[in-house]
C-alpha cells in the first residue's frame, strides 16, 4: 500500500466491554483485518429468521472505536481523539452496493468499505472507514463525519452513526453470505479541509442532518416519552419543582454554559469547541446537549440529572451498563448534595405531608351492590364516632369497659362506621377481602385481606375500644366477613339481559376466522356455557379445554382475556399440589398459553388437573382442610400446529384452528362491546339445559377426533415403525436367526404368501436392528424409551408391554400385535 500511516484505535472484546485496549497499528494492517470476515455456521436465511437478541450475540465478536479512550467506559466524554471516520450505511437502496463504492472512491481519499452481517444484495448494509491526515478532536469529529456523509449520501446513514464513541464490529457473516470489501489506496482525508467546507464548523446548527432524524425531531420524540419532571415522586420531583434548567445552572453550575446571542433557548458548553449545541425545551424543564465533551451530552435531561451528571458523572465510571439511575453512585452523591438545599428539603417534606393527608382523608370510590349503596367514604369523624354504642347491646365489665368477648367484637365490626361493610368474604375467590379504606390502610377498592390487616384490626380495637385477644379478633373478623359475603361473577351474570341476537356459536368464527362448522360452533357454545355453569354450580362436571391454534398476534389470547374480564388469568406455573389449587381461586377464565411448550409429563398433569371438580387444601385463616369446588374453566392456545404429545386422554382437548378464513369482526375493536351480550346468551343456554359435552353430537365428535389427531406431535420414526409392523414374515419367524431375518427383510424371498403371516409380537430391540439396521449393542435407554412409546401409541399393538421371549434377542419387554387390525390396514 503506497499511502500508509500509523493510526490509534481502541479495541474491545464486545460491546459491553469495560476494558478497551488502545492499539497503534498501520492503516494497511487494519484493512487486512477488515478484508476477511469471521464466518459462522448458520445460513443467511437462518440468520434473518433469528430473534434480535440472537442476532446481536452472533455479530458481537468484538470491535473497535476509531480513536482513543481515556476511561473504562465507551462514552463520548471519554474519547480523547479520533483517527478514523466510521459511518453506518443502513439505508442503501436495493442493488446500490456498487454505486456506493463508486461514490466513495470518486472522492479521492483513502477508505475501506465492508459489509455487515445483515447485508444482502437486496438490502445492502455497508460500513465506511476513512482515515484522516491528522487526529481529530472530539468536537471536530462529528462535523467532519457529517460533512463527509453528506458528500456520500447522508440519507443512507444511520441517524446515530456520528457519535464519537461509536463502535464498529469486526466483520462477520453467515457461511453462505456474500461479503463485500473494497479499499482505496489514496491520500488521507484532510481534516482541516473538511472543516473548511463550513462557514463556521463550530455552529452545531450548520451541521448536515439525516432526513427524518433531524436533531429537533429526535429530541421532540424523546420529549414525548418524558413525563413532567415536576410530577416525579421523591427528591427528583422536589428539585425540579424548585429549579428549572436555567435556575439550576445559576445555582449549581454558573460557569458550565454561556448564552447564545439572539437565541434564548440555546446555550454553548463553556469548555467545548462547538457553539449553540445545548437546547432548552418545555419552558426550561429539559435540556439536550449536542456537545460531545459535555457530561450531559447526547441525552435529554431534567434539572436534577443535569446537575448530577456535571458534578458527579465520574463516580459512575465503574457502574455496569443498565444500572438503574437511582442506583448509580452519582445519584447517591447528588441526593446528599440536594439534602443540604433548604428550599428543596422544604418542598420534599411538603409533598410528603400532602401525599399523606390525601391518603388518610381522600374519599373512596363509591360502589353499588345489591341495590343499596355501601359505605365507601372514610373520613376523620368515622374514626371517633361512638354514637352507635349508646343504643347497642354491648356488654360491659364492672368498670364500664367493653368486655373483650367475641360477641362484642362482632358487634363492633358490624356497627363501627370505620369498619362497617368493609370486611367481607369473596365467595367466588374463597378469600377474605377488605372493601374500601380502613383506618390503618387507606387503599381504595377491594383488595385481599392480609396479615397486616389482622394487625391493623387488633391495633384499632385496642386503641379505640381497649379490647384485645388475637383469636377472638380473628374469629369476629371471619364471622363478620361471612355476613358480608358476595360473589362478583354471579352478580355480573345475573345482571345481564340477552337481546336475542345470537353471537355465541360464531365467537371463534367471527373474531378469529375459524372454520364455520358444527364442531367450531359447539366448542364456542359449550366452553362458555361451561363457564356460566361453573359460576352457578361450582364443581359441576366439565373436564375439557378448547385450544386455539394459530400464529402469534392473531388475537387468541386477546379474545380469551377480553371474555374473562377482570377474572382472567394466564401463565399457570404448575398443575400440581396446593399451589395450583390456590392459584385458580378467584379466577374464572384461565388461559394455558403455548401448549407446544409442555412436556409429556406436563401435558398428562394438565389432563388430570382438568378432570378435577373439587380442590382440597387448607386456606389461609383455615384451621382444617376444606373442599373448594371448581368455579373456573380453562382455555388453551398455541402458536405451533403440533402440540399434543400423548395419544391417550386427548378427549379433554378441543383443538380449533383459527384464520381458516378472514374474520368478520375485530377482536380489539368489536369484542369489548359484545362481551356482555355473549355472556348473556351463554346464561340463557345454561338455563335452557345446554349440554357441556360434544359426544352427543356425532358430526362434531368426528371433527374433534380428526382435529386431535392432526395436532399430535409427529415423529418421523412413527411411520417407519408402523409400516414395519404391517410387513408379513415367514411363519417360522420367531425361530429364525437375526441374520436370517435381516437377509429376508433386505433381500426379499420367494416364500409363498400362504406361508407368510403378520408378527404376533414386537419389541424395541427388534425394531432397532431389523427396521433401522442398527447394532443392538449400541442401543441406548433413550432409544428404547422412544421406540416403546411409538409401539405403545401404534394402532396395531394392544395391551401394555409384557416380558416375552424373542428368539435370539432373549427375554424382552414387548407388545402383542393385533393381527386383525393389521390385516384391515393393508
Amino acid at each position: 500500500m503506497n499511502n500508509d500511516k500509523k493510526i490509534s484505535i481502541s479495541i474491545g472484546a464486545s460491546r459491553w466491554s469495560m476494558q478497551w485496549t488502545q492499539t497503534t497499528m498501520l492503516w494497511s494492517e487494519l484493512c487486512d483485518r477488515l478484508k476477511t470476515p469471521v464466518r459462522t455456521e448458520e445460513t443467511v436465511e437462518e440468520y434473518h429468521k433469528m430473534k434480535k437478541a440472537d442476532k446481536g450475540k452472533l455479530k458481537d465478536i468484538g470491535g473497535f472505536v476509531g480513536g482513543t479512550l481515556s476511561g473504562l467506559q465507551r462514552k463520548a466524554i471519554n474519547v480523547t481523539g479520533r483517527d478514523l471516520i466510521t459511518l453506518d450505511l443502513d439505508s442503501i437502496s436495493p442493488g446500490d452496493t456498487d454505486h456506493v463504492v463508486r461514490t466513495v472512491d470518486s472522492l479521492g481519499m483513502a477508505y475501506a468499505i465492508y459489509s455487515t452481517r445483515s447485508h444482502t444484495e437486496h438490502r445492502p448494509r455497508l460500513r465506511v472507514v476513512v482515515p484522516t491526515d491528522r487526529t481529530m478532536t472530539v468536537d471536530e469529529y462529528e462535523p467532519i463525519a457529517r460533512k463527509l456523509a453528506s458528500l456520500i449520501g447522508i440519507g443512507m446513514c444511520d441517524g446515530t452513526t456520528f457519535e464519537a464513541s461509536r463502535l464498529m464490529y469486526w466483520p462477520s457473516c453467515p457461511k453462505d453470505a456474500q461479503y463485500v470489501f473494497h479499499y482505496g489506496d489514496k491520500r488521507f482525508l484532510s481534516a482541516d479541509g473538511m472543516l473548511g467546507l463550513y462557514d463556521d464548523w463550530h455552529d452545531v446548527r450548520s451541521w448536515p442532518q439525516v432526513p427524518g432524524h433531524e436533531a429537533s425531531q429526535r429530541e421532540r420524540q424523546l420529549l414525548a416519552k418524558q413525563g413532567d419532571p415536576k410530577t416525579k415522586h421523591g427528591i427528583v420531583g422536589a428539585f425540579c419543582r424548585v429549579y428549572n434548567i436555567r435556575e439550576a445552572l445559576d445555582e449549581y453550575l454558573p460557569h458550565a454554559y454561556t448564552a447564545v446571542e439572539g437565541s434564548a433557548d440555546r446555550l454553548t458548553f463553556a469548555t467545548g469547541s462547538t457553539v449553540a449545541g445545548a437546547v432548552i425545551y418545555d419552558d426550561g424543564q429539559f435540556l439536550y446537549s449536542h456537545h460531545n465533551t459535555d457530561p450531559g451530552g447526547g441525552q435529554l435531561v431534567n434539572a436534577f440529572d443535569l446537575v448530577r451528571l456535571h458534578k458527579f458523572h465520574d463516580l459512575d465510571e465503574t457502574a455496569k451498563d443498565g444500572t438503574p439511575v437511582h442506583k448509580l453512585p452519582s445519584y447517591t452523591a447528588m441526593s446528599k448534595l440536594v439534602m443540604q438545599d433548604n428550599a428543596v428539603v422544604a418542598e420534599l417534606n411538603a409533598a410528603r405531608a400532602q401525599e399523606s393527608a390525601q391518603n388518610v382523608f381522600a374519599d373512596l370510590i363509591q360502589k353499588e351492590e345489591k341495590g343499596k349503596q355501601e359505605i365507601t367514604d372514610l373520613n376523620p369523624n368515622a374514626l371517633t364516632d361512638v354514637e352507635w354504642m349508646k343504643t347497642s347491646t354491648l356488654r360491659y365489665d364492672d368498670n364500664g369497659r367493653v368486655k373483650p368477648t367475641l360477641d362484642n367484637m362482632l358487634k363492633i365490626l358490624v356497627h363501627d362506621q370505620a369498619l362497617s361493610g368493609r370486611v367481607a368474604y369473596d365467595r367466588f375467590a374463597s378469600r377474605y377481602v377488605a372493601k374500601g379504606a380502613l383506618p390503618w390502610n387507606m387503599t381504595p377498592g377491594t383488595r385481599l385481606w392480609t396479615d397486616a390487616d389482622d394487625a391493623g384490626l387488633r391495633w384499632y380495637l385496642e386503641n379505640k375500644y381497649e379490647v384485645t385477644g388475637r383469636d377472638k379478633v380473628q374469629d369476629a373478623m371471619i364471622m363478620c366477613a361471612e355476613q358480608n359475603g358476595f360473589n362478583e361473577v354471579l352478580d355480573y351474570l345475573n345482571s345481564l339481559k340477552w337481546d336475542g341476537i345470537e353471537r355465541l356459536d360464531k365467537l371463534f368464527i367471527d373474531y378469529l376466522g375459524a372454520e364455520d362448522n358444527v364442531y367450531t360452533r359447539a366448542v364456542a357454545r359449550k366452553s362458555l356455557t361451561a363457564a356460566v355453569a361453573r359460576a352457578f354450580e361450582p364443581g359441576c362436571k366439565y373436564d375439557t379445554m378448547p385450544i386455539l391454534i394459530g400464529r402469534q398476534g392473531a388475537g387468541k389470547s386477546t379474545l380469551i382475556r377480553t371474555m374473562g374480564k377482570k377474572w382472567y388469568a394466564d401463565g399457570l406455573s404448575t398443575f400440581e399440589g396446593k399451589e395450583a389449587a390456590e392459584n385458580i381461586q378467584g379466577k374464572w377464565i384461565i388461559e394455558a398459553g403455548e401448549m407446544a411448550g409442555y412436556t409429556r409429563a406436563e401435558e398428562n398433569a394438565s389432563k388430570q388437573f382438568l378432570s378435577r371438580q373439587v380442590d382440597v387444601f387448607r386456606q389461609a385463616y383455615g384451621r382444617r382442610t376444606q373442599e373448594y369446588p371448581r368455579r373456573c374453566v380453562f382455555f388453551g392456545s398455541s402458536n405451533q400446529y403440533e402440540f399434543l404429545k400423548d395419544i391417550t386422554g386427548n378427549r379433554r382437548f378441543w383443538p380449533v384452528d383459527i384464520e381458516a378464513q378472514k374474520p368478520t369482526k375485530n377482536v380489539y375493536v368489536n369484542l369489548p362491546g359484545e362481551v356482555d351480550q355473549i355472556w348473556a346468551e351463554a346464561v340463557v343456554r345454561y338455563k335452557n339445559g345446554e349440554s357441556l359435552i360434544i359426544e352427543d353430537n356425532e358430526a362434531a365428535l368426528k371433527i374433534a377426533e380428526t382435529a386431535r389427531e392432526a395436532h399430535m406431535e409427529s415423529n418421523s420414526k412413527q411411520g417407519l415403525i408402523n409400516e414395519f409392523l404391517l410387513q408379513k414374515v415367514p411363519k417360522n419367524w420367531n425361530t429364525m436367526s437375526r441374520s436370517a431375518r435381516r437377509t429376508y427383510l433386505t433381500m426379499g424371498s420367494h416364500t409363498p404368501d400362504e406361508d407368510l403371516e403378520y408378527r404376533d409380537r414386537i419389541c424395541a430391540v427388534e425394531v432397532w436392528y431389523e427396521c433401522f439396521g442398527q447394532d443392538p449393542a449400541r442401543m441406548k435407554k433413550v432409544d428404547t424409551r422412544e421406540i416403546n412409546q411409538i409401539l405403545m401409541d401404534s394402532p396395531y399393538t394392544e395391551g401394555g408391554s409384557k416380558v416375552m421371549r424373542f428368539g435370539e434377542y432373549g427375554k424382552q419387554r414387548g407388545f402383542k400385535i393385533n393381527q386383525e387390525k393389521a390385516e384391515k390396514a393393508v
